[in-house]
C-alpha cells in the first residue's frame, strides 16, 4: 500500500504551491506536515531529483516549485517518492501440494497490475492546482 511518504510529499507540494515564488524552509514545511525536518529534507531531495522543485541552501534556504501547480500532477509526485507497488505480490516459494499456493502469485500479479494502472490513471488526472483550490480560505 502507499506509505505516508506520498501523503507527506503531496502536503509539502501543496504548501509550496500556495506561494510558488517564495522559498520555504524545511522547518516551516515540517511544522505544517507535523513531522521531523529530516523526513521533509529526504522528500525534498526526491522531489528535486524529479525536477518538481528547486532547493536553496543557506540561512534563507528552502524549496520552491519549478513548475506552475497546474503543470504538476499527483502522479508526478507519486513517481518522485513512491518506489513500491500499491499492492506488493508475495514472492515466497509456493507450497507444491497446495493449488491455491501454486496459483496465487499469478492471480495477485494480475490484481496488483490492474490496481497500479488504476491508481496511476487517477493520479495523472489530478493537479496540484486542484488541491490548492480545495483548501478553504482563512476566516
Amino acid at each position: 500500500m502507499v506509505n505516508q511518504q506520498f501523503t507527506f510529499a503531496v502536503h509539502i507540494m501543496t504548501a509550496l504551491a500556495f506561494s510558488p515564488e517564495r522559498v520555504i524552509g524545511s522547518q516551516t514545511l515540517a511544522a505544517s506536515v507535523n513531522t521531523n525536518p529530516v523526513v521533509v529534507r529526504r522528500l525534498l531531495l526526491a522531489l528535486r531529483r524529479a525536477r518538481l522543485i528547486e532547493t536553496f541552501t543557506g540561512k534563507h534556504g528552502g524549496a520552491r516549485l519549478r513548475k506552475k501547480p497546474n503543470r504538476i500532477s499527483l502522479l508526478d509526485i507519486y513517481d518522485a517518492v513512491e518506489c513500491r507497488p500499491v499492492i506488493p505480490v508475495n514472492e515466497r516459494k509456493a507450497l507444491k501440494q497446495c493449488r491455491v499456493s501454486c496459483n496465487m502469485k499469478s492471480i495477485m500479479s494480475s490484481v496488483a497490475e490492474s490496481t497500479e494502472q488504476a491508481v496511476r490513471k487517477h493520479l495523472s488526472g489530478m493537479t496540484l492546482a486542484q488541491l490548492v483550490r480545495k483548501v478553504p480560505p482563512r476566516r
